[in-house]
């Protein structure tokens, strides 16, 4: 009976990290696309001294305050259905 509750609770927590990785992928993809949008150009890469300091930490910041917000409701839309 351990067994099969153990595996649930393996195969749950695999499914919702592939979720997440999924939905991470898409927002991040969304992001970019907005951001040639509206700025007319592709978004600072790391590494890229072409791009004013200013905006490559603008962009990490929206990019990572998106993408953990994106990860974050994900979990809990999923636990919030699993129980």
């Amino acid at each position: 009976m351990a067994r099969k509750s153990k595996r649930k609770k393996r195969s749950s927590g695999i499914l919702t990290s592939i979720l997440v990785l999924v939905a991470t992928f898409l927002a991040r993809k969304i992001l970019t696309r907005s951001y040639t949008k509206i700025m007319g150009q592709k978004p600072p890469k790391s590494g890229n001294s072409e791009q004013g300091i200013a905006k490559a930490l603008t962009w990490t910041a929206l990019s990572t305050i998106a993408t953990a917000a994106v990860e974050g409701l994900v979990q809990k839309y999923v636990n919030k259905n699993k129980n």
